[in-house]
């Protein structure tokens, strides 16, 4: 049975069979964890062009997601048990504000009706086995890696459906592999196919193969090499180093990453050609932190990514209109404090990013910059965890092409139990 065909359904009845088979009941000495999660979204993005509609909505989510620990079954292998567990999530969100007629891609809204949905649903379940130190998941993942990464940044979480095993092959050596047949993007309800436009055409993909490696090469230096097929489409190479030096009154981050896009050979979505190169470096002194970095991409065509607004966040900085335009050459520069000897739990940070040697869609020589300011603040009093609030105001200029503000106003509430 394909990934893509077993359903939540099929994944309830799966699980409590097998948990029959070992012996089990839900029972057994396992301690589940349960965690919930209220969002209050305000996002609102206002163009200097009177003529474009500015998007936006304010919404109220509740969400549940739940996690079992991993219960010994009877089996064993070498005098080690198999273990088994399940995972599960349900996302509701209630659209407050009215209907803008408009994508914000925060809520699900249809082209065709210009309509956006008042109730936002998404659900997953996840049934895991274990065996000494590896880990087989199949069903609702949530991932953190180029291509896939979970998108929070919104109302409701991104998630992906699939099958994944992660193993620790040595002190020093991670392995992670899969195959991800569906995505359910943070606008969406369900899970569909991965899709990538081009030149005005969408193809879809049967599903993504990948595996990546982590390879702690001292202490202080990480490499990372992930290989993604998606099929149809294209691949992706990844090539990451990141290097910690630490002393008694700083510490330093410095971190490199190579992406590498192309056609397989048989894709239907026609050329793909891309290189992406970044490096950054950031410092933390104190109570501040500073970071300049520099991207940049080459290659025949832009750089590639899926329909659904999927982020990759293994950019060095990841930013609202992400800088990966063909050819383009991008600055960035950050600095952060941390209020924790005046008002414990606040934090700001200013970011700034300027991109440059692009053209726009008519051939012209283009520029664009963002600055972003974030503030945001983890109540302290007992009474209050888990409440935290954020703000991210936004700021984009580009020489030919659409200037807007945005304001991100995000409220939080979570609560173990």
């Amino acid at each position: 049975m394909a990934f893509a065909n077993l359903t939540k359904k099929h994944l309830t009845y799966l699980s409590m069979g097998m948990l029959g088979i070992f012996g089990l009941s839900h029972t057994a000495n396992a301690e589940d964890n349960f965690k919930l999660v209220l969002k209050n979204a305000f996002i609102e993005r206002n163009y200097d062009d009177d003529a474009i509609k500015d998007p936006g909505s304010w919404s109220q989510g509740i969400s549940g997601f739940y996690t079992s620990d991993y219960i010994p079954t009877v089996l064993t292998v070498a005098d080690k048990p198999i273990e088994i567990g399940m995972d599960a999530s349900l996302q509701y969100a209630l659209r407050l504000s009215d209907d803008r007629h408009v994508d914000d891609t925060v809520l699900p809204f249809s082209p065709y009706s210009k309509t956006q949905d008042r109730n936002f649903l998404k659900y997953g379940g996840t049934l895991k086995l274990k065996y000494d130190k590896t880990e087989f998941k199949i069903g609702e993942l949530w991932l953190d890696l180029p291509i896939t990464a979970t998108d929070a940044s919104r109302q409701l979480l991104s998630s992906y459906w699939g099958g994944q095993i992660k193993s620790q092959l040595s002190d020093k050596l991670k392995l992670e592999l899969g195959r991800i047949e569906q995505v359910s993007p943070r606008y969406a309800e369900g899970f569909q196919r991965f899709t990538y436009t081009t030149n005005g055409k969408t193809h879809q993909s049967d599903g993504l193969n990948y595996i990546d490696f982590k390879y702690n090469v001292t202490p202080n230096i990480m490499a990372e090499y992930y290989y993604g097929n998606l099929e149809d489409l294209y691949d992706k190479h990844y090539l990451g180093l990141e290097h910690w030096y630490k002393s008694d009154k700083f510490k330093a981050q410095t971190r490199f990453k190579y992406f590498r896009s192309q056609d397989s050979g048989s894709s239907i979505a026609g050329e793909v050609d891309n290189h992406n190169i970044g490096l950054i470096e950031k410092v933390f002194v104190g109570n501040h932190t500073v970071a300049l970095g520099y991207q940049q991409l080459f290659g025949d065509t832009a750089y590639p990514l899926p329909d659904g607004f999927l982020p990759e966040l293994y950019f060095i900085n990841w930013n609202t209109t992400g800088f990966f335009k063909k050819d383009e050459k991008s600055i960035h520069f950050l600095y952060g404090y941390d209020f924790k000897n005046y008002v414990p739990g606040l934090n700001a940070m200013v970011k700034y990013v300027h991109g440059y040697d692009f053209k726009d869609n008519q051939g012209r020589k283009n520029n664009e910059s963002e600055t972003n300011f974030i503030l945001s603040y983890d109540f302290q009093n007992p009474k209050l965890k888990g409440l935290s609030f954020h703000w991210l105001y936004i700021n984009y200029d580009v020489k030919t092409g659409n200037d807007f503000q945005e304001n991100r106003i995000l409220t939080t509430y979570t609560k173990k139990f």
